[in-house]
């Protein structure tokens, strides 16, 4: 169905297909534009009400609270979309928790695909762990509280999730890239059978991808971060199994002033839960690089993360890990780069390699690599290590994952050296990507 070229109110999609019939396509007229502009006076541009359907080539503008709504469905691709300026206010100035600009909230939410869309700029902006805010029953909380690029809220799983910038500036931050709300679980999100990969995801004042809950058969690969307090998050990982491998992390902070608080960086893979049923699942964790990009504006050190795989705190626990060749290069070699408060005999971390301090049990990381990664220069493209240096040709084998290898052996870290890697067409160029942290 071809839409017109503006329209100001929500667009009710109540027409869609079948598995025997296919999808109902919703795109604009061929060679034309389609834009919604609701001017902050309509809770969403679009609401889907029926299953197969797609949603192709849009551009979304000023939701009052989100972006596409997907009510009561299934088998829904939205691909090719542009959104922006989604989002409540509320009177502290910060925004409400969890306007998106692909939202959904339904126990018959499956087989959502969201592909090669720009989910960028809400209108409002999230705190930051350093700013308190008062809840409307009058508690009180440090936790980042915002809009966000997808939420998928009590769905059953089957989400691919590729190919899409996620991006705003330091005044309109998210609070988490993607993610619900229900992460100590056996559902969350993605839940299950999904798959993460090839995303940038920048400005968010808590986690770049929120992969918690169930995490049952999911895949999150080929990411990209910066400009996040942390990457990726999977505490908790209540079933498994989860992959995590060939993910970059680049700028890491806190807040919004340039003082060592609101700069100091925060980690790459947030671990664990105080419930033991919470944290059982198994997790792997492959070939993932943590980037030291330049200082931030005012500062000396280097604007990365500042810890790598981390429970966050003593009370937290996470069983069943298994990590292997990852660069976890932190900002200074006292830092954390694993952090296992109960030392469980089923963690295995091991040949990584690690610029920070380890605190597991006596056999981890009895074989890794310790010092600061050599990189070659960028050339327009990701950074391997430099032929020659520590780690370069030196991965452990690890079939599925590198077995396409170039030269002896398989390079620690995200990027192998000499490959032909071809930059996500959803990333900025990687010498942009690289120096953003030093642009705030």
């Amino acid at each position: 169905m071809h839409l017109p070229e503006k329209w100001e109110e929500t667009l009710e999609i109540t027409e869609g297909g079948s598995e025997a019939d296919g999808y109902v396509v919703y795109a604009p007229e061929p060679g034309k534009r389609s834009v919604g502009d609701a001017a902050g006076r309509m809770p969403a541009n679009i609401r889907v009400a029926a299953s197969y359907v797609i949603v192709r080539g849009l551009e979304l503008r000023n939701a009052a609270t989100n972006g596409i709504e997907l009510k009561h469905v299934h088998d829904v691709v939205i691909e090719d979309c542009d959104i922006s300026g989604w989002g409540r206010v509320s009177d502290d100035g910060f925004g409400d928790n969890g306007d998106a600009a692909v939202y959904g909230n339904s126990k018959e939410l499956e087989s959502i695909i969201v592909q090669r869309c720009d989910l960028h700029h809400p209108r409002s902006h999230s705190n930051s762990w350093l700013e308190e805010r008062t809840l409307k029953d009058g508690r009180k909380t440090h936790h980042p509280m915002g809009a966000q690029g997808v939420m998928l809220r009590k769905g059953k799983g089957r989400y691919v999730i590729r190919d899409n910038r996620i991006r705003s500036d330091m005044t309109h931050m998210f609070n988490d890239g993607m993610g619900e709300f229900s992460n100590f679980s056996f559902a969350g999100f993605p839940n299950r059978d999904s798959d993460i990969y090839r995303n940038f995801v920048s400005h968010c004042r808590d986690d770049g991808l929120e992969i918690e809950g169930a995490n049952m058969n999911v895949r999150v690969w080929n990411n990209c971060t910066d400009v996040c307090m942390m990457s990726l998050a999977g505490a908790s990982t209540s079933l498994g199994p989860v992959y995590f491998w060939r993910n970059i992390a680049l700028g890491s902070r806190y807040g919004s002033k340039s003082d060592w608080d609101g700069s100091k960086g925060g980690g790459f893979l947030k671990l664990g839960n105080e419930s033991v049923a919470m944290t059982k699942g198994r997790m792997y964790v492959y070939h993932n690089t943590i980037y030291q990009p330049k200082p931030w504006p005012g500062r000396s050190d280097s604007s990365g993360c500042r810890s790598g795989l981390i429970c966050t705190g003593k009370t937290k626990r996470q069983q069943n890990i298994v990590s292997r060749n990852n660069i976890l290069h932190l900002r200074r070699e006292k830092e954390i780069a694993i952090r296992d408060p109960f030392q469980f005999p089923t963690n295995d971390f091991d040949f990584d390699f690690i610029l920070g301090t380890v605190s597991a049990s006596e056999e981890s990381e009895t074989q890794a690599i310790r010092g600061i990664p050599v990189y070659e220069p960028a050339n327009g493209k990701p950074l391997g290590l430099q032929p020659g240096s520590p780690g370069h040709d030196a991965a452990v084998r690890l079939p599925n994952f590198n077995d396409n290898y170039h030269g002896e052996g398989p390079d620690m870290g995200a990027i192998e050296t000499g490959q032909d890697f071809v930059v996500p067409p959803t990333w900025p160029p990687f010498p942009e990507l690289f120096s953003s942290a030093s642009e705030p």
